[in-house]
């Protein structure tokens, strides 16, 4: 049997215009690299093989001509955050957001897909094969991860679970050594799926009733649209609140049922990604980083940022993918 970097992932590269190479000493310290041919365009596609039956990648890539993918891919199964451009790929009629958590099944079909020209194509997630679920989680945990393709097509970019999205981040920002890779990665994938098992766990005990109307759930888009642009900013809940016609007791526990978060870890988390951009991409010292994503005091910022990415804003920048 072929495995899923000779089924999935080499079709797609050759197609796309990606070269093997060597990996970046300042990028990661195992996996494969692959860099798109510069007379196409710029960018990387990284890629973790586990096993043979999944993987973890990460790519970034931007063409500078529109260009027409068209390949046939086999039946996969896939979970990731994705950027806006390749998020509306998958789910034309996707209510965007700044990151979009979107899981799934792929089946055995030949792809066409135009990509717009000067488009940022970004992600980091995973991919598995079908026999995935069968020879590895039902051999490693009797009678459980049964419900893998079932849960996947629900995240489709209308609900987020915060926890899986910064596993994935911290996948996406960690340098694990050679020697402890596998391992790293292994239990980053169990701790995803677990995730989700639990997220479908309490979306099951939702009761019919319990179901938001349709202009709630404009409102709560509007509410969330507006934390996406202005989460720098001190946000009063009165202030969403009158975005979102609803009372304040209201607004935040329909927020927390139907994005998995609330209000304020939203901005929080918004907060901190944008912080790490800046702290891969500047040397600006911590209290200014502080300053300019919406923290007065640079200990609590710092506090708050090794909370959610597991580091202080200095490992962070020190183990910078």
């Amino acid at each position: 049997m072929k495995t899923i970097l000779e089924q999935l992932y080499l079709p797609l590269l050759s197609t796309l215009g990606f070269y093997e190479t060597a990996v970046p000493p300042d990028f990661k310290n195992c996996g494969l690299y692959y860099k798109l041919d510069p007379s196409m365009g710029t960018g990387y596609y990284w890629i973790y093989p586990i096993e043979n039956l999944y993987a973890i990648c990460a790519y970034q890539f931007t063409f500078k001509e529109n260009f027409s993918l068209q390949y046939e891919h086999p039946e996969f199964l896939n979970l990731g955050i994705y950027g806006t451009p390749i998020a509306k790929m998958i789910y034309n009629d996707l209510y965007s957001k700044a990151e979009n958590l979107i899981g799934y099944i792929g089946q055995k079909e030949w792809y066409d897909q135009k990509i717009q020209k000067e488009t940022v194509i970004n992600s980091v997630g995973l991919s598995f094969l079908p026999e995935f679920n069968k020879k590895i989680l039902s051999y490693q945990f009797p009678n459980s991860f049964n419900q893998l393709e079932k849960i996947l097509p629900k995240l489709n970019g209308s609900d987020t679970i915060p926890e899986v999205s910064m596993v994935l981040r911290q996948i996406r920002a960690a340098r694990p050594s050679a020697t402890t890779a596998k391992m790293f990665y292994e239990g980053k994938t169990l701790e995803i799926i677990s995730l989700i098992m639990q997220w479908e766990e309490r979306q099951s005990m939702y009761s019919l009733e319990s179901h938001i109307p349709e202009w709630e759930m404009k409102s709560l888009n509007q509410v969330y649209d507006y934390l996406n642009q202005h989460y720098t900013a001190h946000i009063p809940l009165d202030f969403l609140a009158k975005i979102s016609c609803m009372s304040q007791n209201k607004l935040t526990g329909a927020f927390k049922r139907i994005f998995g978060t609330t209000i304020t870890e939203r901005v929080q988390e918004l907060r901190i990604e944008k912080a790490k951009q800046i702290l891969l991409d500047s040397d600006w010292d911590i209290g200014r980083i502080a300053n300019a994503v919406g923290y007065k005091r640079h200990a609590s910022f710092s506090v708050i940022f090794k909370r959610i990415t597991g580091l202080t804003p200095n490992e962070f920048r020190k183990g910078r993918p």
